[in-house]
């Protein structure tokens, strides 16, 4: 197993939002990104 380590590029991966869209990390190269995982009690 290789670990990530900080400066390295991100492993492609998409999440769904909320409404359903999904979003490639690819869709914001060049872009700042801040993800947020929450973990939902509900």
């Amino acid at each position: 197993m290789s670990f990530r380590r900080a400066g390295d590029p991100a492993v492609p991966f998409s999440l769904i939002d909320a409404n359903g869209a999904r979003h490639g990390l690819d869709q914001y190269r060049g872009h700042w990104l801040l993800l947020v995982f929450h973990r939902h009690l509900g």
